[in-house]
Parts: C-alpha cells; structure tokens; sequence
C-alpha cells in the first residue's frame, strides 16, 4: 500500500522534470535517485577507492537517457560529502574536440591559484632547488618529463608564474622557461596528457584521494572520425597516469564507446557498470521520492501500480523516458481530476517520444519495399473469407508462395501471444510456402519475443526508427531467398526476378531523389519571404560588429560536412570549371562541357549526382535553420525552445536517413579528376569511402545541438 493515497495534487506546481536532464552541481543532481544495481556497483567501486586510495578507471556505459550523467554527478556528491572537500572530485564534460582542449578545461575547473595553494602545501618552506628535485623524484610516477618540476617550482614565484601556467596550459615555452632548460613540445596532445596525470598525482597526494569524472568520453574518440592509433596510444596513456598517480577516472560514455577501443586501453579499464533500465518498482519510488522532496509526502497518486508497470514497459525502463512521460501525466491528470490512465499513457507517450502508430509503420514497410524493388500488395487475403487479411504479401511471382508481414500494436497479454499463434497457423494452412514476420509497434516484453520467435520465421521487429528500415530490409531478402531454394526456383527465373527488382529499385530511388529534391525548392521558396531561415549569401559578408549566426565550432561543422561532400563528388567543381575556360588546362585540355557532359551519359553518375545535390541542400537548408534558431533563443532557452531545436535535428537526421549514401562512390570519377588544379590545391583524399562519408553526415543533428546547447 502506499504511503498516502489520494486526488492527484492541488494546484499547478509540477515535481517531475519537462526535460530529465541532468544538472552538474556540487550537491549532486538535485533529483531523486532510485537505487538500481547500476547505482549500488558504481557506489561500490567509488567507496572502495576512497577506502584504500589505489588508482582505477571505472567505466559508466549506457544510451542516450539512461542516466550516466545523473549517476556521475551523484557519484562525485557522494565523493565530497565523504572527503569534505570539492577540489579533490572535478566533473568534466568531453570536447568533441583535442585531448589538449580536454587539459584546458580541466586547468579552468582548477584554476591557477589552486594549483598554487597544492604546491605551497607540498614541501614546506622549501628552496628552489629543493622543491624541484622533490617534485621530479615524486612526478617520475606518470612522467619522465623533467619540464614539469621546472614549471610548477616557477609557478610559485610570481615572476614567472603567469609564464609558467601558460606553458601547463598547453603554450609554448617563454623565455624565461626556454632559459630554465624547457623546450618546446614536439608532441603537445601527448604533453597535455600527461599534465593531466601530474595534477591529478599533486591533487592526491595533498589530499589522498582525487575522483574525476570524464563524461561523453565518445565525443573525443569520434571527433575525427573513426580513432586512429594515435588517438588509441593518447587515451591509454591517459589511464595510466591516472592509475599511476593514485586517482580515480570515472569516464562516461556510449556502448558504442568500448567497441572503437583497442585491446590495451580495454586492458587498463576496470569494472564497467551498465546502466540499469527502470522497473515498474523503480517507477514508483521515483514518484513517491519526488512527490516527497516536493510536497512532503510520499504518494504515487494520480498514478497506480497498473499504470506505472505499463509506463516502465513503453519506455523501456529509460529514465529520461520515465521522468518526462511522469511530468507530462501528472499535467494531465491533475487537469483532468483523475488518476492516470492507460490511455493517458499511450497518447503522451506517442506524442512526446513520437511513438509510431500503425499507419505510420505501414507506410514505412511501404517505403522499405518499395526501396527494395519489392513487388508486395496490401491487406491480401490469404485463405477463406472468414480469416483477416494479412497487411503486406510479397509474392514470389509465378509461384503460390510469398512472404507475410504483419502489423500488431504492443503485446502485453499471454492471450495476445495465442492469437498470433493461431493466426500463423492459419496463413501456413492457406499457403504452405509461405514466410511471415512479425512487426510490433510500441512494446514486446522480453518473455513475449522470446515465445513468438519460435512462431514466426524470424524473430519479431520491434519498431525502432533507427534501425527498422535496415531490419525489415534484410529480413525480407533473407525469407525470400529461403523460399526460392525451398521450392527450387530454377536458375533463370530467378535471375529474371532479380533483375526485373533490381530495375524496380533503381527507379525507386531515382524518384525518390527528384521528389525530395522538389520538396526542399518548395521549403525554401515558402520559408524565404517571411525570413524563417535568415541565411547569409556567401558573396555578402556580414556587417561590420555584427555578431556571427552561428558559433565558431557549429559552422565549422557545417563546412566539414560540404567540404566532406566536395571530396567525395567533385560535382561542384567540375561544373565550375565547365564554365571557366582559363582553367580548361585542368581537365585534361579538352572542353569543361564535353568532359561533365562524357560523365553524365551514365545512369549511374545521374543518380549519385542526384543525391549529392540533394544532400548538399539539405546541409545547407539545416544550417539555416540552426542560424534563425540561434539568433532568436541563444542568450536563455526555454524548455519549448529546446524542443524547437531537437525537432529542427530531427528533421535533418530523419530526411538524411533515407538518402542512398552509397552512390556517391559513383562519383569518384568526378573527384579524381578535378583533384589537384593549376591553382596548386592539394589532390584530393580519396581514401574517404561513402561508408567514412556516413560518420560526417549520420548525426549531424545530433552534433549540431550539443555544440549549440554547449554555446
């Protein structure tokens, strides 16, 4: 039973969170934690840190939402309440930048004159000399480097003190540094590191113990694309400092995270805690501890047992789901008077996480099909007149078999489970060969899958936006070449057929291109008169004290993904130099027209010239849309501001998704031979591939809107 029951709350105040993110204070997140194993293994490790002081690295691995941050906020509030002190456990959010970017923020985060005070409390009233042979002998642990016992024994004269910061900042060496024998860094990203290490080795051994937490680890790995060695050789040395020097490094990041790691940085990483998805219990003493905090009693009204449980599954136990399905159902319900319901449930979370209703799943298999070359018909008949019908069948023509895909809204009763039982049974009985997958919009406990997975030809997609195209697709490839080997299809129908798709597919997409292309004229012709998209003509420069549209970092991506775009295609160069005969030399002495002109006869270079144009102004229509965000709400986003800017992201990445990448391969003979001009450009990098292309355009948004929200 709970605590207090009731109506929900008087009044309009609201304890849940309209946007479920994490906050960095030095009391921790202010919000309500729920013990999960997650909590208690992260606990555990940082409790045994602080209890003997040997070094670790403790990872925190999850997705988007489910509480990383939260937890390692209130790991280092649990820190200082047990140290007594602040300084000694610093949270630290990643650049999408440099390891010497990350070393700076962490200098701001001590500042110069903490790094004084440790140095002052080292060695008491020591000489010059003293202190830097003591410092040397003590910083040996993490580097061999006798430069840092020179710069931190100078930090300490004001003299030379300003000199010396610079240089731990990452600067090079003044004269008064190059005259005490520090030269300059041939590796500064590996100097910066091993800055890191001294500081965080001063930091424990003043006080005992030292607790960074380094959040979104990933943004450093990916800045560049895929991490190369160096990067790898940076990070583990990064580890090791920190282990060497007596500290704990807790680093924060994606799943995705441990698999961009090599085998030695793997090697230097102790337990990794994975978050942990929220129960229906879990729900509940979130409601009640928050209620507590806010009104003084535990309650779970206007909520029920039966409807958190439900809450837990359609969110799939993420938190950041959780806490703002709470916020939005509290709202309702108190306007309503009554205690949540199940359709309450369902209405918010379709329209605050954009759930997909049926027609928007059909009409996805519709695209999916269509993508493929697929011949398919909707809601077909299988069997008598008495039986449903099935929402695709995709016939292997001239045969009397084919494959079934069916829709279904969540499954959450075992009497669910037996109807698709029955309902496979009855497709098979009026088409033996047949194959028949299971497509389920909204949630499928696990124990459902795991029954129905016996059932159906291959096991149940659940819809997930990200990922359901590409399941679909290659479930459908794979049951229709089982078929064919099933019924023994000879050799030349089967060619015929896939040729005949493949043809299908082609102009598929060919279409595809054009009317996306047609749509975005349209947005701009619409959004243009009324100054929606506020861009700047790049022959026009700004006015003179005019503040940019754009930060420096979030335009600077904007002209990486067009001059990633440029590599790839040389479309845009190519058809400059059509129409600048003093460069006629470039291209191989003959006319700028003919030579475009010899490319374009190919169907293939059409096609992939297609999606480069479209894709191009689809970069540029979407920065537009970050300039007038930016100039209208940078200074103090409001939470509906902050949804305007996810939605403008969303759009991007929505539309991005759908674009035939992979043709701009096609294109690399366009870009080969426009590489390297008269006016001594650098030849082009070939060796970016569409796939490499994928890491600059995939997650532009979600890139964009950090660097936006970070300012």
């Amino acid at each position: 039973m709970d605590a207090v029951e009731g109506p929900p709350a008087a009044g309009p105040v609201n304890p849940f969170s309209p946007t479920a993110v994490a906050r960095v204070t030095e009391q921790g997140t202010g919000g309500s934690t729920v013990v999960t194993a997650a909590v208690r293994d992260a606990t555990d490790q940082l409790d045994d840190y602080l209890r003997t002081g040997d070094g670790a690295v403790v990872a925190l691995v999850g997705d988007y939402g489910t509480g990383k941050t939260h937890l390692a906020v209130e790991l280092l509030a649990h820190a200082r309440r047990v140290t007594g002190a602040a300084g000694q456990a610093i949270y630290l959010d990643a650049p999408g930048d440099t390891f010497l970017s990350l070393h700076r923020r962490f200098l701001t985060r001590l500042s110069r004159d903490a790094v004084r005070e440790l140095l002052a409390g080292y060695l008491p009233d020591p000489s010059a000399d003293q202190l830097v042979q003591r410092l040397r002998a003590d910083l040996a642990e993490v580097t061999t480097d006798p430069a840092f016992g020179t710069a931190l024994a100078m930090l300490l004269d004001p003299g030379t003190e300003a000199a010396a910061w610079d240089w731990l900042s990452g600067h090079p060496p003044g004269p008064a540094l190059v005259a005490a024998g520090v030269t300059p860094s041939t590796d500064v990203e590996a100097t910066a590191v091993e800055a890191m290490g001294v500081l965080a080795l001063l930091h424990g051994r003043r006080h005992d113990r030292f607790v960074l937490v380094l959040d979104e680890l990933d943004k450093i790995l990916t800045a560049g694309g895929r991490p190369g060695p160096e990067t790898m050789a940076r990070l583990q040395r990064l580890l090791g400092v920190f282990t060497s020097a007596g500290a704990l490094l807790v680093i924060a990041g994606l799943p995705d995270m441990l698999h961009l790691l090599s085998t030695e940085v793997r090697q230097r990483i102790g337990p990794i805690v994975r978050m942990s998805a929220l129960t229906g219990e879990d729900v509940r003493t979130f409601i009640r501890q928050t209620q507590l905090r806010a009104f003084g009693q535990a309650r779970l009204a206007p909520f029920t047992v039966e409807t958190t449980e439900y809450l837990a599954n359609l969110a799939d136990g993420v938190p950041r789901r959780v806490i703002r399905l709470c916020y939005h159902l509290f709202q309702r319900a108190a306007q309503a008077g009554t205690p949540v319901t199940h359709v309450m449930v369902r209405e918010v979370v379709r329209v605050q996480f954009d759930l997909a209703s049926r027609q928007d799943v059909a009409s996805d298999v519709r695209r999916v099909l269509t993508q493929d070359g697929w011949s398919y018909q909707r809601d077909h008949l299988l069997g008598s007149m008495r039986d449903l019908p099935v929402d695709f069948w995709i016939p292997l023509e001239e045969r009397n078999a084919g494959c079934c895909v069916l829709l279904s809204e969540s499954i959450l009763k075992a009497e669910e489970v037996d109807d698709l039982h029955r309902r496979v049974v009855a497709i098979r009985a009026a088409v033996p060969d047949s194959e028949v997958i299971l497509v389920v919009v909204g949630h499928l406990p696990a124990e459902f899958a795991a029954e129905l997975a016996g059932t159906f030809s291959v096991e149940p997609i659940v819809h997930d936006p990200q990922s359901f195209a590409e399941d679909l697709s290659g479930s459908v490839k794979a049951l229709m070449r089982r078929l064919e080997q099933a019924i023994g299809a000879d050799a030349l129908t089967s060619v015929r057929q896939r040729v005949e798709r493949i043809h299908r597919q082609q102009s598929n997409t060919q279409r595809s291109i054009e009317h996306l292309s047609y749509q975005l004229d349209e947005i701009r012709g619409e959004l243009r008169p009324v100054g929606l998209l506020g861009v700047v003509p790049q022959h026009q420069p700004p006015a003179a004290g005019a503040t940019p549209p754009l930060p420096g970092r979030v335009a600077r991506v904007f002209v990486e993904a067009i001059d990633a775009l440029d590599q790839l295609t040389g479309f845009e160069r190519r058809l400059r130099d059509a129409f600048a005969p003093h460069r006629v030399a470039t291209i191989g002495g003959a006319d700028g027209g003919q030579a475009l002109r010899s490319l374009l006869r190919s169907r293939d270079v059409q096609r992939a010239v297609g999606t480069s144009v479209v894709l191009r102004r689809l970069i540029e229509a979407f920065r537009e849309g970050a300039e007038q965000w930016y100039a209208g709400h940078r200074a103090d986003p409001q939470p509906t501001d902050l949804e305007r800017l996810d939605l403008l992201c969303e759009t991007y990445d929505g539309i991005a998704e759908y674009l035939p990448l992979f043709q701009l391969d096609t294109l690399s003979a366009l870009a080969a031979a426009g590489a390297g001009g008269e006016d001594g450009a650098d030849p082009v990098d070939r060796s970016r591939t569409w796939s490499q292309a994928r890491s600059v355009f995939d997650g532009l948004g979600g890139r964009v809107r950090q660097l936006l929200l970070a300012g």
